[in-house]
């Protein structure tokens, strides 16, 4: 009952994951900078087609997603670090792919009981451009 409960949650964790790459994506506009708002909100935003190349600087794999699995007595909990600080820890495309794939492996890890998101930046969680 347990393990269904928590592969909920992370159904839903990747589910919002991917919402927030289309909104992401579908922002971007062709100069690498945020389109004007539209009406309609993400739907609106994911019905754009998106720019065919990556904006951006990208940082190191490594350096953007921190992943710690937790032991000792909180074997079973993985902490997931938001690491951009140059960028305030705003979601690039690149990270969110990172979170993605590290949300799917998470999902088949039935060692897995609690999945935590974090920011690794002091005094920051995530910002919006």
């Amino acid at each position: 009952m347990a393990a269904a409960a928590a592969l909920g949650g992370l159904g839903l964790l990747r589910a919002r994951l991917r919402l927030a790459a289309a909104a992401t994506s579908a922002a971007l506009g062709p100069t690498g900078h945020r389109a004007p708002p539209l009406r309609g909100g993400v739907a609106a935003a994911a019905a754009l087609p998106s720019a065919g190349r990556s904006y951006g600087s990208q940082a190191k794999e490594e350096e953007e997603l921190r992943v710690r699995y937790l032991d000792d007595e909180h074997k079973g909990i993985v902490v997931l670090g938001l690491n951009r600080s140059h960028a305030k820890n705003a979601l690039s495309k690149n990270l969110v792919k990172m979170m993605s794939k590290a949300v799917d492996a998470l999902k088949s890890d039935k060692k897995v009981r609690t999945v935590v998101l974090r920011s690794e930046v002091p005094g920051i969680f995530c910002a919006e451009d």
